[in-house]
């Protein structure tokens, strides 16, 4: 088995166990419903600043944004822009959302909505709505998950033994330690979302021999697009570094001239993210916090600034180092 396996395993392992210690120690400390649900009211400042941002960015970020810069090139990178559109949702609504479980002791949304709007018929809606959303999502990613797994050990581990494997961790410390085992692992997933990628940026830098590197080996990917008339956008330039129009009307993506990310195509993309942070999980967050005191930090600093700095800049080495690299 190579090296660089042991170095998987060793890190996975110690992740895995970080997760379930976690879930141990939140299953310990939940002695109410309220603590299992909502961590007791008492998440820190911190905590939620770097476990709300792990959960608005997470492995999708961290793996298809670069992925669909690499697919799309720049025209898809403008879809960055939702690192200011996904907290837009939690600075109308989460501050109200905290003022509110405070006021009447709320631990789930569900409650929520049956004490404002009366019977029982919101909260089944709410469950409901929260039950199509996550099934689905999970599944992507821990497919995903299973995928990377699969990748990552060049074919020793299969796609459905690192699937179940995930999904067996994941299921037992959130099952077990609730909202404040979520919360404590998110941490550690914020950190290493946000240096993943930086360091994965600088990686590529590296391999591409410096930014005059990476720079030249762009244009040079322009003028091959230019001279072989494929990518074109219906301007005449290269979707590798354009915008293929403001809207193009077809009737599948296949059919887009150059890309099919285009101005409202990036744009609908970023308003469905919006919501993220007005769906019924992050409801809960808003109740778990001690003070409303994070709210603002996260989504003006933690979401907007440092992620949004991110991604217009690492994810975008990424994507378009590996063209430069494949070339």
């Amino acid at each position: 088995m190579d090296a660089k396996l042991y170095w998987l395993f060793g890190f996975v392992g110690l992740y895995w166990a970080y997760c379930l210690f976690w879930g141990i120690k939140g299953a310990i400390q939940s002695k109410t419903s309220a603590d299992y649900f909502v961590a007791g009211r008492s998440i820190g400042i911190w905590v939620f600043v770097l476990a709300a941002t792990a959960t608005s960015f997470s492995g999708w970020t961290f793996v298809g944004h670069p992925g669909l810069i690499l697919q799309e090139g720049l025209s898809y990178a403008f879809a960055s822009f939702y690192a200011l559109t996904i907290p837009f949702t939690g600075v109308l609504f989460l501050r109200r959302q905290w003022i509110i479980g405070k006021a009447f002791g709320h631990i789930t949304p569900g409650e929520m909505y049956t004490e404002y709007y009366g019977g029982n018929a919101m909260r089944l809606l709410t469950v409901l709505v929260a039950f199509l959303f996550s099934v689905p999502y999970l599944g992507v990613q821990l497919r995903a998950s299973g995928d990377l797994f699969h990748v990552l050990t060049d074919g020793l581990v299969s796609i459905e033994v690192g699937m179940f494997a995930l999904s067996a961790v994941v299921m037992i410390y959130v099952a077990s330690g609730g909202l404040r085992s979520v919360a404590y692992v998110d941490c550690a997933q914020c950190i290493l979302l946000a240096l993943g990628i930086v360091i994965l940026g600088g990686i590529a830098i590296s391999y591409i021999g410096g930014w005059s590197a990476f720079i030249d080996g762009i244009a040079s990917m322009v003028k091959q697009n230019l001279a072989s008339g494929t990518k074109i956008t219906p301007a005449g330039h290269s979707s590798l570094v354009a915008l293929p129009g403001s809207i193009q009307a077809v009737s599948a993506n296949t059919d887009a001239v150059g890309s099919s990310w285009t101005g409202i195509m990036c744009m609908t993309y970023m308003f469905a993210l919006m919501g993220i942070q007005s769906s019924p999980a992050f409801s809960m967050w808003a109740f778990a916090n001690k003070t409303s005191e994070p709210f603002q930090l996260q989504q003006v600093w933690a979401s907007s600034l440092v992620i949004g700095i991110i991604l217009f800049t690492f994810t975008i080495v990424q994507g378009l180092g590996g063209n430069i690299l494949e070339s």
